[in-house]
């Protein structure tokens, strides 16, 4: 506090009434100080004014003014000080955190203390100061903290300040919130907060680490060279505090550490001294469909090459270097592999292709060509060249096709047919390239199939089989059962293919997927059985709440509530169907909790009914203390939730806490009683609600009250009595007093509540002031009258039969009636002093007749018209509920003249949720999370097939809201590859007319003396092909005949036979290679690996 002198002289003087007394004149005031004796009941009590003694007082002028009164000597001048406050603005806020001062005024060194919620950090002081630095103005010694959200991933480094050390109480890791308080060494002097936080962002803040400066500045220690680098202060000879040094690395290096360090005053540098590495590229594989040919270490300057797989191109650069940007090392761009295309296979006249009209065809790809039918009988078109041509590359690496399409050429000279085939079997006898007229073929199928048709077939003069080709097939097992249905199988034991299975769903169910299934010749039931779906219930009639008798039911075995509910009863709805049926809809009860404990000396916040809902949070809080300084303190958690433990009713979190009264530390001064004793009561030190009791000794009369207790302000209550000398005193009436007596008055007015009633008089007499006489007051307690009586309504509160002033009654009305006027009178004095009522009584009023409905308030539902406030009588309102619930109760409610709704309010009800049934197991193959027991909504399962089998369907399957999966189940499909018949030549260890599973890989090699065309490994496909297609081996013996006739032409002209002889060979050639009518060439090969693998398998 400041004193302003504004010295104010006024003048004072002695009341010669009263010889205690000092007065003091103002414009505005007049004060008397006086010490009256006796004190009586209802006086007005002054402060002891004595010598030289400083008495304070507040007036009705401001409340920001104080008014010190200094007595230095009665009947002199006085001095009056005018004293005024400084304060602070209030303290900055801070988000998602709060401080502990609320409003108003903050005086000087005032703490305010900031917090933040559990899920946040404060960083930065907790405690800000209110300071004055011109004693004129207040303002806050720091900046407020912040609260930052808790990430538990944040880790800090060891922080270090040169010069200085951290305190012991800190040590590492150092996570998010944690600090960090530093101390300078001897001879050093700290600049900054001493103290730093640990932030989310992984660094030391809000403010940067201080600054140790030395006392006497010393200089650095000079710095090394550093490998494959250098620095600015290699020429310099001291480095004084302030000096700064810049680091570099030699080209192909990267510098690892601060580039710029400076000279301390502590002689220390301000960071450690940095490293030139050496730069490297990262790895530039995997390179997608290529490789990399390059050095070990990819270090600057080094250049890598690139080339790619065959049926790709190399698109981009062929290879690129490695280059420092920056402080990274970078590889310049990189190429591409673009796979190798070929544009559609060219079409033919009188034939057609297996190829698509696609203007991009994979490389490797095959086309088969084949000729139209027949026009007339006896006269058919023959294929003129090679059959099938594939999709290979240029020397440019540009998709081209092997050849030149075959034509199709009209023949009437003999009739052929068609190579014959025969899938999952093979040609026994009768295997040739062309067949003619009566040529014969036998068949045999391939293990575990059956031969349906004739073994033996011959070529008619039509050009055709006959009989027909015939099929190996395979029995199918047992067709699978259905969940919720039944299939038409006539009990029938064996199952031939083109044998038919029917299926049919339970009443309440439909049917998903085709209603037959058949076996193929491959021995699978095709298409995939279908399910029983739980069918869409078309509702007939109302719910009905109990059970129906001897009725079709669907029972819901698989249903499930969430959180806040359980399982209740059913409801039961008639559906639409052939056969008439009802489906059971389980109900969810909301789960609720009894009423919250109630604790003493504490209330709890939140609604208070029988049932509390789930969730709820009951906050409790402690009644304020029985006076200022003492409270009662929460023990306990605060807050207590509404759980469920699997019960019927839910239970609360935890106990009640306890109100439990906290005592404060306070002790009263020793006190004594002159010319008294002590009754009762402990020695001192005395401590609070502490009671003590006096007596006065013979002769002397206690004034005040004779038992005193300690508060929680340190002082005594009520104030220390004190005893009196007895004064030979003897009451006289007034009529006794003579005319010139001396009257002394002791107290004027009575207390607050007190009426004055007369006086009383005393005649006293002692040796020294002779004869006197005593006025005293006499005051009477104020009291009122009872209250009145009101019509159709009566008294509520505090009922007694005296009503002592300050008392107060409050007033209700009866049913049908409403309060007109205050609420409440209270008794109080009027201008004589005198009780009376503080207002009339109010009235109360019949009231209006109502003529209407409240409005139907419906949880979990609404109102489909007339939403309005309130409603008149016959008023219709539709209801409905919420998706996910069902009404119980009446959809169309009526205001009745009685202002209710009929036939009553319904209710929505909550629906449980449905479980999916398990998923479909199929053969070959599995499904993950098998070992689920229970199917929730938004479960999902992966479907997968055994090795050698091709999954034809959805593989990821959701268990929806409804309880059905989003898919039908997949299944598995088995696909098998085989080999040419003939192939003469061929080693051990590759098996004609062996089937190979889908994903096998053989590699194949020629016998010597032959050459392999093609790629020596073939993958068995989808679609029972190899890919790429089967190398074969050429025999060099093959061209010797060709050559042979071109040197017997003739040596005389022979550069021109040789020309011929060459154009000879290349004709000769090209016509073996593209007709059935050449030279058939041997194929030799040899099998010499085969393996299979899942080319869905990433890891193959």
């Amino acid at each position: 506090m400041v004193v302003i002198a504004k010295w104010i002289r006024n003048s004072f003087k002695l009341d010669r009434k009263c010889p205690t007394a000092v007065s003091l004149a103002t414009l505005s005031l007049e004060l008397t100080l006086c010490s009256v004796h006796p004190w009586e009941p209802g006086a007005l009590q002054p402060p002891d004014v004595k010598r030289n003694h400083a008495m304070s007082f507040q007036t009705n002028f401001s409340t920001a003014v104080w008014w010190l009164l200094l007595v230095s000597g009665l009947g002199q001048r006085f001095h009056l000080f005018v004293i005024r406050g400084i304060y602070c603005d209030p303290p900055p806020s801070i988000k998602h955190g709060w401080n502990s001062y609320p409003s108003g005024p903050i005086p000087l060194n005032t703490v305010v203390r900031y917090s933040c919620p559990g899920a946040f950090r404060l960083i930065g002081e907790r405690n800000i100061f209110c300071r004055s630095k011109d004693q004129v103005k207040g303002v806050w010694d720091k900046a407020a903290p912040i609260c930052e959200y808790y990430n538990r991933n944040t880790i800090c480094r060891e922080p270090v300040v040169p010069g200085g050390r951290r305190n012991k109480m800190s040590k590492p890791p150092y996570r998010h919130g944690d600090s960090v308080t530093f101390t300078c060494d001897i001879h050093f002097t700290m600049k900054g907060n001493k103290s730093v936080w640990c932030q989310a962002n992984n660094t030391w803040g809000p403010t940067p680490l201080p600054i140790c400066e030395s006392d006497f500045p010393l200089e650095c220690p000079s710095l090394p060279r550093i490998s494959n680098g250098h620095h600015t202060g290699e020429t310099v000879g001291k480095f004084t505090p302030g000096l700064s040094v810049t680091y570099s690395c030699d080209p192909g290096y990267l510098l690892v550490g601060q580039k710029t360090i400076k000279c301390l005053s502590s002689g220390d540098w301000s960071s450690g001294i940095p490293t030139c590495k050496e730069a490297q590229c990262k790895d530039p594989g995997p390179f997608l469909n290529g490789q990399i040919a390059g050095p070990e270490k990819f270090r600057a300057g080094v250049t890598v090459d690139f080339s790619c797989k065959e049926g790709y191109r190399l698109e981009g650069p062929p290879s690129s270097q490695c280059v420092i940007v920056g402080q990274n090392a970078l590889w310049t761009k990189m190429p591409t592999c673009k796979e190798i295309l070929c544009p559609a296979p060219p079409p033919i006249l009188h034939g057609r292709h297996t190829g698509s009209s696609s203007v991009n065809v994979p490389y490797g790809s095959r086309v088969t060509y084949t000729c139209d039918s027949d026009p007339e009988k006896g006269v058919n078109f023959i294929l003129i060249g090679k059959n099938t041509i594939y999709c290979t590359a240029d020397s440019q690496k540009t998709g081209t096709w092997s050849g030149p399409a075959p034509r199709c050429e009209l023949s009437v000279s003999g009739v052929q047919c068609p190579p014959p085939k025969i899938l999952r079997g093979r040609i026994l006898s009768g295997q040739k390239n062309q067949y003619s007229y009566n040529d014969t073929v036998v068949f045999a199928c391939a293990f575990g199939f059956t031969l349906k048709g004739s073994k033996g077939i011959r070529c008619n003069a039509q050009g055709t089989w006959e009989p027909p080709e015939p099929v190996c097939e395979k029995e199918c097992q047992a067709p699978p059962k259905i969940l919720n249905g039944r299939k038409e199988d006539r009990h029938m034991i064996r199952f031939d293919p083109g044998t038919s299975i029917k299926y049919s769903c339970d009443p309440g169910y439909v049917l998903v997927g085709e209603e037959s299934i058949h076996c193929s010749f491959e021995g699978v039931w095709t298409p995939t059985a279908p399910k029983c779906k739980v069918a869409e219930c078309k509702p007939i009639g109302e719910q009905l709440f109990v059970k129906p008798q001897d009725q079709f039911i669907r029972s819901d075995v698989n249903s499930s509530c969430g959180e806040g509910y359980r399982l209740g009863e059913s409801v039961y709805q008639l559906c639409q169907g052939t056969i008439p049926w009802y489906v059971e809809i389980r109900l969810c009860e909301e789960i609720t909790c009894p009423p919250p404990p109630v604790i003493y000396n504490g209330i709890y916040t939140g609604i208070s009914s029988e049932d509390i809902p789930y969730g709820t949070t009951v906050t409790y809080t402690c009644n304020p203390g029985p006076e200022k300084g003492v409270k009662f303190n929460l023990i306990g958690a605060s807050t207590i939730h509404c759980i469920s433990n699997n019960q019927k009713r839910g239970i609360w979190s935890g106990p009640a806490p306890l109100c439990k009264l906290s005592l404060p530390a306070v002790q009263c001064s020793h006190v004594h009683v002159a010319n008294g004793y002590k009754v009762s009561g402990k020695e001192a030190p005395y401590f609070y609600n502490d009671t003590v009791t006096f007596k006065c000794d013979h002769g002397f009369t206690l004034k005040g009250s004779s038992q005193i207790r300690c508060k929680a302000n340190n002082t005594w209550d009520p104030e220390i009595p004190v005893c009196e000398k007895e004064a030979p005193c003897q009451p006289v009436r007034h009529q006794e007093l003579p005319l010139d007596s001396h009257v002394v008055q002791v107290n004027t007015s009575c207390k607050d509540g007190y009426q004055l009633t007369g006086h009383a008089y005393r005649k006293c007499q002692d040796a020294e002031n002779g004869v006197w006489f005593q006025k005293i007051p006499l005051c009477k307690v104020i009291q009122c009258q009872p209250p009145p009586v009101i019509d159709n309504g009566r008294l509520t509160g505090v009922m007694a039969q005296h009503f002592l002033y300050g008392n107060e009654v409050s007033y209700a009305c009866d049913q049908g009636f409403y309060l007109l006027g205050q609420k409440s009178i209270r008794c109080i004095s009027d201008s004589k002093g005198h009780g009376s009522w503080s207002g009339p009584p109010p009235q109360c009023l019949k009231s209006s007749p109502v003529t209407h409905c409240p409005n139907p308030e419906v949880r979990h539902g609404y109102k489909l018209n007339n939403t309005q406030s309130s409603y008149s009588h016959n008023d219709t309102v539709y209801v409905a509920c919420n998706p996910g619930f069902i009404m119980n109760g009446s959809h169309l409610i009526r205001c009745h003249t009685n202002n209710k709704w009929v036939p009553g309010i319904p209710t929505c009800i909550k629906k449980a949720v449905s479980d999916c049934q398990p998923p479909d197991r199929i053969p070959n193959g599995n499904y993950t999370a098998t070992d689920i027991v229970r199917f929730f909504p938004g479960v999902s399962i992966l479907y997968s097939c055994d090795e050698g089998y091709l999954l034809v369907g959805e593989a990821v399957l959701v268990c929806t809201q409804e309880g059905t999966w989003s898919q039908p189940a997949p299944f598995c499909k088995e696909v098998n590859c085989s080999f040419p018949e003939h192939m003469t030549g061929m080693q051990k260890g590759l098996e004609p007319g062996k089937m190979y599973q889908y994903g096998a890989i053989v590699t194949l090699e020629c016998e010597d003396g032959y050459t392999l065309e093609g790629s020596p490994q073939s993958q068995c496909q989808d679609d029972h092909g190899w890919n790429p297609p089967l190398a074969v081996c050429r025999s060099p013996s093959s061209f010797a005949p060709l050559l042979f006739c071109g040197l017997s032409a003739g040596l005389v002209f022979l550069v021109f036979l040789i020309s011929v002889a060459l154009c000879m060979i290349l004709k000769h050639k090209e016509r073996n290679y593209y007709t059935n009518t050449g030279h058939k060439e041997d194929i030799h090969l040899e099998a010499k690996e085969v393996y299979s693998i899942d080319p869905y398998n990433p890891a193959s």
